[in-house]
């Protein structure tokens, strides 16, 4: 059909000065999509009347949809789909689907009320072309989007970096887009991030130099880079990772993609164990789900940990601490944060009652050691990202400094807008 420049326009709903809680509308005469739909990393410490708020504007934004695409399976870019109307079409990676439902297992089940699809390659979607490139991020199966639509070119680069294990990517990304929306989490610290065999080597040392301890470290079961370096560091020092059920079923699926991911029916030194509230819960829906593809021997003891501290490293989470405590009553802990600083932060009550915990073990009363590199691309990373793009125009997304793109990218025009804000599609330069 006949087009003119007015036909297409974006708004981004949220994400503009924030990070997190992406979502992005693209939208025609004919024809309306989202780009991701996420929970604001802040939400838990809102008011109700303002979570409600957040709520009510996310079912607003969905409703009429054609499609929702999802960059990645982290709550701030996918947090609010349950707001979406029943049948709600939704388009991601094969390994973002499988995600969820093994989410779904454990969870809320957001597959049996949406049409969730893997998208391969490329979908239509009335007026707009979407194709999917997969990217380097702390969370498995995580993309960039091209859109076409009449002509123009739009790319949206979701939650991106250079410095993990499949950063080249990023030289797959399309060439000379109309539109590039950047993501730039990391433009207000000036440090160039961390690679995962870094992370590895400082894992080791830590280890090593708290041989007689019980090492927790809190890191995210979607992080398959780092359950990777956690692991290779576990046996350079002769310890056994232990990972709930849910990580567990995150690293099968990531094994049947990639068959060098360790697991614990395929690997040594990786064990299962237990924790008493989600097993409880699990035997109530299923038992054969929670204990049956596992051998015996797979099976870790807490019991164990007590007896045997040198022996082990535990993934953690601060909802597992109830279930810990009783066997580290007595047990000297090295507790790891590997996960956003900004967690640590948040005013949660399994955050404060870790805080509590701490507090009454005098080994921990010190500032922990933080074994961490950033899902998201540092300021170099970002700069390569925009030489290898050449994009005509720049949308800052996903940080809370949209200002420091027009000094960072001097030579390319950057378009600071606001949320809830509609943008025409302008004509590209020639």
């Amino acid at each position: 059909m006949n087009s003119n420049q007015n036909d297409i326009k974006f708004i981004i709903h949220r994400g503009s000065h924030q990070f997190g809680g992406n979502c992005v509308e693209l939208a025609t005469r004919n024809a309306r999509i989202l780009i991701d739909c996420g929970l604001p990393l802040d939400y838990d410490e809102q008011d109700v009347e303002t979570q409600n708020e957040i709520r009510e504007n996310a079912q607003k934004w969905l409703q009429n949809c054609d499609a929702i695409f999802l960059s990645h399976y982290h709550a701030d870019h996918y947090g609010l789909l349950n707001e979406a109307p029943k049948g709600t079409k939704v388009y991601a990676t094969k390994e973002t689907v499988e995600l969820m439902k093994i989410s779904g297992v454990f969870g809320e089940d957001l597959t049996e009320r949406l049409d969730i699809q893997s998208i391969e390659n490329t979908v239509i979607v009335k007026d707009f072309r979407g194709t999917k490139f997969d990217v380097d991020h702390s969370a498995f199966g995580a993309c960039a989007f091209l859109f076409e639509v009449y002509g123009k070119r739009i790319l949206y680069s979701g939650d991106i970096r250079l410095h993990g294990k499949k950063g080249v990517l990023y030289k797959n990304l399309p060439q000379h887009v109309d539109y590039l929306f950047l993501e730039g989490t990391n433009l207000g610290r000036g440090v160039r991030q961390k690679t995962e065999t870094a992370i590895e080597n400082e894992f080791v040392k830590r280890f090593s130099s708290h041989q007689d301890n019980a090492h927790l470290v809190w890191c995210s079961s979607q992080n398959i880079d780092r359950l990777v370096a956690l692991y290779r560091a576990c046996l350079r020092t002769g310890r056994t990772l232990c990972i709930d059920p849910y990580t567990a079923y995150v690293l099968e699926f990531a094994y049947s993609v990639h068959p060098t991911i360790p697991t614990a029916k395929t690997h040594p030194n990786l064990m299962i164990y237990y924790p008493h509230r989600l097993t409880t819960m699990m035997m109530e829906r299923d038992k054969t789900i929670i204990y049956g593809p596992y051998s015996k021997e797979k099976k870790m003891d807490l019991a164990d940990l007590a007896t045997n501290p040198s022996k082990y490293v535990l993934l953690f989470r601060p909802k597992l601490l109830g279930d810990l405590k009783k066997y580290l009553a007595d047990t000297k802990v090295c507790l790891t944060n590997s996960i956003w600083a900004q967690y640590w932060e948040q005013d949660k009550p399994e955050i404060n009652r870790l805080k509590a915990w701490i507090e009454e073990k005098p080994e921990l009363r010190q500032k922990l050691p933080d074994i961490h590199t950033s899902g998201h691309a540092d300021v170099a990373s970002l700069q390569k990202i925009v030489e290898h793009v050449q994009p005509k125009y720049i949308v800052p997304i996903h940080t809370e400094m949209p200002e420091k793109y027009k000094m960072l990218f001097p030579s390319y025009t950057v378009l600071n807008v606001i949320d809830e804000t509609p943008i025409e599609l302008i004509n590209p330069k020639e």
